[in-house]
């Protein structure tokens, strides 16, 4: 049986969650490609919203959604085409792992990005990358006896408002992470100028069918409908949504594959650090506000090693528990 195409254009914001969901839950093999009407924040199965700023977002009229498959927290709007791939988890054309999983289903995306003019690559774990600034991310994982990937392409995309609707530590650590958004993440519209969405979307489809060898045409029936109604109530429920996660004491926040912005307290002492690589790329250490310009030397350039960043803070820093945990987070948890 062919893999079904549900081209459907703009839909609601839940609508654009629920569909693909409802489908695997169903165990309906299909590629669907669609936009949302509304701007909303989605989350990673192991997000929570404490990691949002929910009142900003009640106050802007910005919802979220907890997805049951990875990735990060994403903001979603109009500026995206969404792709999402469906699969048996047993089927024969279904890599077991990951990664395999991932380059798998990701080809066509590259392949479009290729027929555009720009030169995409996969970075593991879930990042494709143009000159090495993400171009898209994307999620995958087990729905029902389905395997998912979901991702974007991305025509245009606003950091500020990405770095707002975060729960950030500081305004130092969100302006820093803005600055790190426009340096790292790049667009359709940076990239060419200008483009046809429509184009973009048929060069998306040709090339996945290209990888099914066929795409069965498909509308949404009332079976399909159904089950997006009945999940809606179970993954908009406050016990979905706050389910517990695995949100840490001391914060770090994935700006791209290879690319983390974390803050580690040790009583008044307050570390920003972008980890890029393996090295500190840039570090700032403050105590009351003031900088502390020798600790922020010392660790700019470091290597993401625990024992070398703890050697440091040491140094530094009078001695107590918190000095080894925030020198587990800044190094990566190496």
């Amino acid at each position: 049986m062919a893999v079904k195409l549900f081209d459907l254009g703009f839909m609601s914001w839940k609508d654009t969650q629920l569909v693909y969901h409802a489908l695997a839950k169903l165990g309906i093999e299909a590629l669907v490609v669609q936009r949302t009407r509304e701007c909303y924040v989605s989350l990673g199965l192991f997000n929570t919203p404490q990691e949002l700023d929910l009142e900003y977002m009640r106050s802007h009229g910005i919802p979220y959604f907890r997805r049951e498959i990875g990735g990060g927290i994403v903001l979603l709007d109009s500026e995206q085409l969404f792709y999402h791939v469906i699969v048996h988890r047993d089927s024969a054309h279904t890599p077991i792992k990951t990664d395999s999983f991932y380059r798998k289903f990701l080809a066509p995306v590259i392949a479009t990005y290729k027929e555009l003019g720009l030169e995409a690559r996969y970075k593991p774990a879930n990042d494709l990358v143009v000159e090495g600034r993400k171009i898209s991310g994307n999620g995958a994982g087990l729905i029902g006896e389905c395997k998912v990937l979901s991702g974007s392409i991305l025509f245009d995309f606003n950091r500020e408002l990405m770095a707002r609707v975060l729960h950030l530590p500081n305004e130092v650590f969100r302006a820093r992470a803005k600055e790190l958004m426009e340096e790292r993440l790049t667009t359709l519209r940076e990239q060419l100028g200008s483009f046809s969405a429509s184009e973009v979307k048929r060069i998306l489809i040709e090339n996945f069918e290209s990888l099914f060898g066929s795409l069965e045409k498909a509308e949404l029936t009332p079976e399909i409908e159904r089950e997006m109604r009945h999940l809606e109530k179970k993954y908009l429920s406050p016990e979905w949504l706050n389910m517990p996660g695995r949100r840490a004491s001391l914060r770090e926040l994935k700006i791209a594959e290879g690319c983390y912005l974390v803050f580690a307290p040790v009583g008044e002492v307050e570390i920003i650090a972008e980890r890029r690589e393996g090295e500190l790329a840039w570090v700032r250490a403050t105590i009351n506000g003031a900088r502390i310009s020798k600790l922020e030397e010392s660790l700019t350039g470091e290597s993401a090693s625990y024992e070398k960043i703890l050697n440091i803070l040491r140094e530094s820093i009078e001695y107590s528990p918190s000095v080894e945990e925030a020198a587990r987070v800044i190094a990566g948890g190496n």
